[in-house]
């Protein structure tokens, strides 16, 4: 099943950033259990929310941006608005949770 989260590396999470764009970056790894359980759920959410981006972040693949966001528990979601970071959600969490946090940058 491929991921309908366009995962970014350093550059592409850079552009981002500066286009002041509102989104929610979910860093993980393959090797995460607690991922596994989140990953599907942000992918359910970001299935019927058009006004956001969602990005997916492989730490494995990119720690040097996970060390420079701050990340050091993953999961980690990231919402950011406006090229900012606004909110954090650590570890395993609910749909309701992360889609509270939403409604506050949108």
């Amino acid at each position: 099943m491929s991921s309908i989260l366009q995962e970014f590396q350093d550059k592409e999470f850079n552009d981002f950033l500066q286009s002041k764009e509102n989104g929610l970056a979910l860093f993980s790894a393959p090797w995460c259990n607690a991922c596994k359980i989140v990953t599907p759920i942000v992918e359910k959410i970001a299935q019927s929310n058009d006004k956001i981006k969602f990005i997916k972040v492989d730490v494995s693949k990119s720690p040097g941006l996970a060390s420079r966001m701050g990340v050091m528990s993953l999961p980690n979601i990231l919402l950011i608005c406006k090229g900012k970071i606004a909110g954090q959600l650590i570890g395993t969490t609910t749909q309701k949770a992360i889609e509270t946090k939403l409604e506050k940058i949108v």
